[in-house]
């Protein structure tokens, strides 16, 4: 049995933990980390499983922009559970509850690399055809999740590091 909480910063070691025990020691150097390095994960979407003491389960989305445009986006990533615990349900109710969330923040578009089979029963499907690319990732990795209906036609373009914004559009919501 797990139960899945909001991340709290005194859970930033444990979670370190375990994506170095799911993804090995050199996940810092896949493409998506690009985007990560030194901006800070969306408040409220951070979650964690936890079974009993221990976390067991990590969810993290980060802010990104798309296109020339600069459209604000989501990444989600890394999702991470512990390898003996895999195949339990961790991993779903974890995304499943992070994309109601978002959606009902208001964010209107999801991204990640990853493997369609897997994020397919999450409503994930392939972001190349329609025109959004991660430079210098396999375009078969990358898959997005429209929150709202018909958003992915708003986006086109490479992904860009998140940065400020003018207060008006400050948020990742649009």
């Amino acid at each position: 049995m797990f139960q899945i909480t909001i991340e709290q910063p005194e859970d930033a070691p444990a979670i370190e933990a375990l994506l170095d025990e799911a993804f090995g020691p050199g996940r810092t150097s896949k493409i998506s980390y690009r985007y990560r390095e030194g901006v800070d994960p969306v408040p409220g979407l951070s979650l964690v499983a936890r079974q009993g003491k221990d976390i067991v389960g990590s969810i993290r989305y980060w802010p990104i922009l798309v296109g020339v445009e600069e459209k604000p986006a989501l990444l989600l990533g890394p999702l991470a559970i512990s390898p003996r615990l895999q195949g339990k349900g961790i991993g779903a109710a974890l995304a499943f509850q992070t994309l109601d969330m978002a959606a009902w923040a208001g964010h209107r578009l999801v991204l990640l690399v990853g493997d369609l089979a897997y994020y397919r029963r999450f409503g994930f499907a392939p972001a190349a055809s329609h025109g959004i690319r991660m430079p210098d990732e396999k375009p078969e990795r990358l898959q997005f999740s429209a929150l709202a209906p018909g958003a992915i036609a708003e986006y086109r373009g490479d992904i860009r590091r998140w940065r400020r914004l003018p207060p008006a559009s400050a948020s990742c919501a649009a």
